[in-house]
């Protein structure tokens, strides 16, 4: 999701998949949904997640975007019916989707991968292919997301001479002034909030999670990756686990008219 994409493997993206499953349905609860609506899911990955919700607007659409070949391919071999889907940045979005009009919008997982600085043109393609009162649902890492991880990977990359890490985790007084400048509000039954998760990970788990979803962060470099996993056992914590604290930007807002 950022200018330069990084290269995703939507087959290992599903194995390791699990710690964010585990709050799918939760996160699909809270979807204000109608059978007619026309939905937009950005960066919807390998679709799992976008076939879900396509079953529960039978009479609607689903459109799933994302900047990786590899994830859409594998949406669409999954994808029911009434879903289709769109290869490119969430930064063009209002571009790729073709003057489309949605119901709703949601992301999950996904926008931090989009630098802070780019957050305004996304939520202003957002709001741009939405009605008066549509909404937007977005979850992805927020606040202090990952910080015991990201250090490690931060420290062996400044070693090797790569950067830092590119996520943006924005806290939620940051998001909510974001949101409100693009024409959304929260409104009577929305919020704007960060929420801390302690999610379960053993040794093997933590690996899967790394090289599917982490290194791509940082170019993905064999030595990279090997030099981490030689220190992997600095992330095991006090009570013997490899659980990790993911921070979440969890938000619903309503578009109204400038």
């Amino acid at each position: 999701m950022t200018a330069t994409l990084p290269a995703w493997d939507a087959a290992a993206y599903d194995a390791n998949r699990g710690h964010h499953r585990a709050y799918d349905d939760a996160f699909v609860a809270s979807l204000p949904l109608r059978a007619s609506d026309r939905l937009l899911d950005i960066g919807c990955g390998s679709g799992e997640l976008t076939t879900v919700v396509a079953g529960l607007v039978p009479d609607g659409h689903v459109v799933g975007l994302d900047g990786s070949a590899s994830m859409i391919d594998g949406a669409s071999g999954r994808a029911a019916a009434n879903q289709s889907f769109v290869l490119g940045p969430a930064q063009r979005l209002s571009e790729l989707v073709g003057g489309q009009r949605f119901d709703g919008v949601y992301s999950r997982a996904a926008l931090h991968w989009v630098p802070r600085a780019e957050w305004p043109g996304v939520l202003a393609g957002v709001h741009s292919v939405l009605g008066a009162g549509g909404w937007l649902r977005i979850e992805c890492g927020g606040g202090d997301n990952v910080a015991t991880m990201q250090a490690l990977l931060d420290d062996v990359s400044a070693g090797l001479g790569g950067p830092t890490a590119p996520w943006n985790f924005l806290p939620a007084g940051a998001a909510l002034e974001l949101v409100e400048a693009a024409g959304f509000r929260p409104g009577a039954d929305g919020w704007v909030r960060t929420v801390a998760q302690r999610r379960p990970f053993d040794r093997a788990a933590l690996l899967g999670w790394l090289r599917s979803q982490c290194y791509q962060a940082y170019g993905d470099g064999e030595e990279l990756a090997q030099t981490v996993e030689a220190r992997v056992d600095e992330l095991r914590r006090a009570d013997g686990t490899f659980d990790m604290t993911f921070v979440r930007l969890d938000l619903l807002v309503y578009a109204v008219s400038e």
